[in-house]
This record gives C-alpha cells, sequence and structure tokens, in this order.
C-alpha cells in the first residue's frame, strides 16, 4: 500500500480472484483493534492493521467519508455487525456485503451482481438452445 493515510470508513481490499475486503473503522476494538475483518465463513472481528499478513499488498478502494459525524456512525455500526457476529457467507452476506453496511449503510455486492448476471445469461443461453 502507497503510504496512503487510512480514514475511518475507507474500503480495503485483499487482492485475488475473488477479492476479499475489509473496513478500516479506526482504533475501537476492544485491545485498539482498527479494522473490520469478514473471514470468509467467520463471523466479521476486530483485527489489527499491523496484523494482517500481507498488509503491503491491500488496496484502497472506496474513500470513507471525511465528516466526524459520518465516521461516528461508520465505527457504530462496526461495532453492531462485530457484536450480532454476522457470518460472511458465500451470497449472504458476503464480505462485500458487510464493509458495504459498515462503510455506507447499503448492504452491496457488485461482486455477487455480476456473477448473478452471468448466471442468469447462461440460463437463458441454455433455455434457448431447446
Amino acid at each position: 500500500m502507497n503510504q496512503t493515510i487510512l480514514r475511518v470508513g475507507d474500503e480495503l481490499i485483499v487482492p485475488g480472484f475473488p477479492p476479499h475486503k475489509m473496513a478500516y473503522v479506526g482504533p475501537i476494538g476492544p485491545y485498539g483493534e482498527d479494522v473490520v475483518n469478514p473471514a470468509k465463513g467467520q463471523a466479521a472481528q476486530f483485527v489489527h492493521f499491523d496484523l494482517i499478513p500481507n498488509r503491503e499488498q491491500l488496496l484502497v478502494g472506496e474513500r470513507g467519508p471525511e465528516d466526524w459525524h459520518a465516521q461516528a456512525r461508520v465505527q457504530a455500526r462496526a461495532r453492531e455487525v462485530v457484536e450480532k457476529r454476522v457470518l460472511n457467507r458465500t451470497l449472504w452476506p458476503n464480505c462485500e456485503h458487510i464493509c458495504s453496511y459498515i462503510r455506507t449503510e447499503k448492504p452491496e455486492s457488485p461482486q455477487l451482481k455480476f456473477w448473478g448476471g452471468v448466471a442468469a445469461v447462461i440460463g437463458l443461453m441454455f433455455l434457448l438452445s431447446d
């Protein structure tokens, strides 16, 4: 990651296929953890940015809000997700839904929309081939 100064609500992307998303939320975890990581198949949890493996390869996606009040709402949603132990599932909610909800209050997954569209096109082609 190029010397970007992180701010509350930043989207952190682990490159790969598919990419994994986390949310930077500032040091609000019980031990000063500053990232919410909804690892695949696990409950979202607070982790320390400095302890993320290969953190130098992380990309910063969409930036978080600059407004202090909006950042406080991001942190409140992060606490809610971790306290409710929201699981990262394959379809709903996946890491994109969870991080999008924390960041914007709108659980969205462009990745899932893309693959849903691909499946619909394949299904349509299958139906039309008869």
